[in-house]
């Protein structure tokens, strides 16, 4: 039985797992160190290290919240659980965590602090959305309160397992195209593979803290382009971004939004090596109530 993440996540891509797991073994990539330059839940990650698939990942993730909520998961576990055990789920305390938002107000704040901010907001508003009112809304008037997504037990449970896989990851807090030009600089061998799932063209602003502009999408398809090492890119359907791509043959999938999850929408697999259909799955992914 897979691990659950101790994430809510717009957009969750483990819906993908399978297929990659598929594209890497097709590779004969199993085994290699995995990269993920905007990790979010890094929920593909997670699942190739518990199913043995790779042996290592690197994790990058630019939004401080997340960054040190990962960070503490593998280096304060039991900060981290103490925090989880002692803090009432209510309005009041959301109101003083989504200080938390500010970078500014983080200075004085310690990682384990930042992280447990970051589970918490992410646990206790709308979709996951960091940037989001909470779950209930603010006059807490809904059917589904602001505590009705987290389960304490369940998530320090997940959190204990995942901490087990400490010695196997590697955090950075960079974006993203700094990190992969340090990270994977001289990397063109066959240990390695780059998962790169940016925020969505279309609702990136809507959903994410550190979105991309449409230069800063230009910008990261000029970098990845130009790299010889694999890498699979996941994007929503956007024409901007076909045209960005339009020297590949991006692959068009069903996915669906978490945020929505009556909707179906396209999204796109775009690649450097050859990749193939995507077979109907399966896979469904709990949907996110808010």
């Amino acid at each position: 039985m897979s691990i659950k993440n101790p994430l809510r996540y717009p957009g969750a891509k483990s819906k993908l797992y399978d297929y990659i797991c598929k594209l890497l073994i097709a590779e004969q990539r199993t085994g290699c160190t995995f990269y993920e330059p905007f990790a979010g839940s890094a929920a593909i990650s997670l699942l190739l290290l518990e199913n043995q698939v790779i042996s290592k990942a690197v994790l990058n993730e630019l939004d401080p919240l997340l960054y040190n909520f990962w960070f503490s998961v593998f280096n304060h576990t039991e900060e981290l659980i103490t925090l989880i055990r002692n803090t009432d789920i209510t309005l009041e305390n959301w109101h003083e965590f989504s200080l938390y938002r500010n970078n500014d107000y983080l200075q004085d704040k310690t990682s384990v602090q930042i992280g447990f901010a970051g589970l918490f907001l992410n646990r206790t508003n709308f979709s996951g959305i960091l940037k989001a009112n909470p779950l209930g809304g603010l006059n807490q008037q809904s059917q589904y309160p602001i505590n009705c997504r987290f389960n304490k037990d369940k998530i320090i449970n997940s959190i204990q397992q995942l901490s087990l896989y400490g010695n196997k990851i590697t955090l950075y807090n960079l974006d993203a195209i700094d990190f992969m030009k340090q990270a994977l600089r001289y990397k063109r061998n066959r240990k390695t593979f780059v998962y790169i799932d940016p925020p969505y063209y279309k609702e990136g602003a809507n959903l994410y803290r550190c979105y991309y502009t449409h230069e800063q999408h230009m910008l990261l398809s000029k970098f990845i382009l130009s790299k010889t090492y694999p890498w699979l890119i996941s994007y929503d359907n956007a024409e901007e971004i076909r045209k960005m791509y339009k020297q590949l043959s991006p692959l068009t999938i069903h996915m669906d939004y978490s945020v929505h999850t009556s909707r179906n929408a396209e999204e796109l697999l775009i690649s450097n090596i050859k990749i193939p259909p995507m077979e109907p799955s399966s896979t469904t992914i709990e949907p996110l109530i808010g």
